[in-house]
């Protein structure tokens, strides 16, 4: 799936969409096998949003004994910021659930402090430290950009697959540490 593509599709119905299906089917079943071998056990998802599009679409890496979702929890997604062309691998504090408990302006500042504090525990990581941006101004891409402890970004029209591979592996290994097997 291109980056373009996704632009392009979400002016059609999602329901249905071989985009949306091949997200939600073949990427996410990529994403699993991607960590099959690994020694902790991980549930995949990969979404492009029900029941519209979302504004940006994800794969995400979850603890299930910390969270199951985005909505809340620290976890590893990977967004596709579409208008930028660009793939984010972020190791993620969950957004939904801060902003609705906090308000939108009183849960970015929650978010980017959690972040920030999860960062601070984790020295040496080799991954970039400032802000992503995810192609969207809508309130929950805010959230995601927000709850960024780590990240690494890629082309999507030219992706590094060795370098993703080695990266979303180093990510996982920080996130083992960071919540356990």
């Amino acid at each position: 799936m291109t980056a373009r593509r996704y632009t392009f599709a979400r002016v059609e119905p999602v329901a249905g969409h071989p985009l949306a299906g091949f997200f939600r089917r073949d990427v996410a079943a990529l994403a699993r096998a991607a960590v099959a071998g690994r020694p902790e056990r991980l549930l995949v998802r990969a979404s492009t949003g029900a029941p519209g599009w979302a504004a940006v679409p994800w794969v995400a890496w979850f603890a299930p004994h910390v969270t199951r979702s985005m909505r809340h929890g620290v976890y590893v997604a990977c967004f596709v910021n579409a208008p930028d062309e660009r793939i984010v691998l972020s190791l993620q504090h969950g957004a939904a659930d801060a902003l609705r408990e906090w308000g939108h302006d009183a849960g970015l500042r929650h978010l980017r402090d959690r972040a920030a504090a999860t960062r601070d525990g984790l020295p040496g990581h080799g991954f970039d430290t400032g802000p992503i941006t995810l192609g969207s101004d809508a309130a929950l891409p805010q959230g995601y950009q927000a709850g960024c402890v780590l990240s690494r970004i890629w082309d999507a029209g030219a992706p590094d697959a060795d370098g993703f591979d080695a990266a979303l592996s180093r990510m996982l290994d920080l996130y083992r540490g960071l919540v356990g097997p």
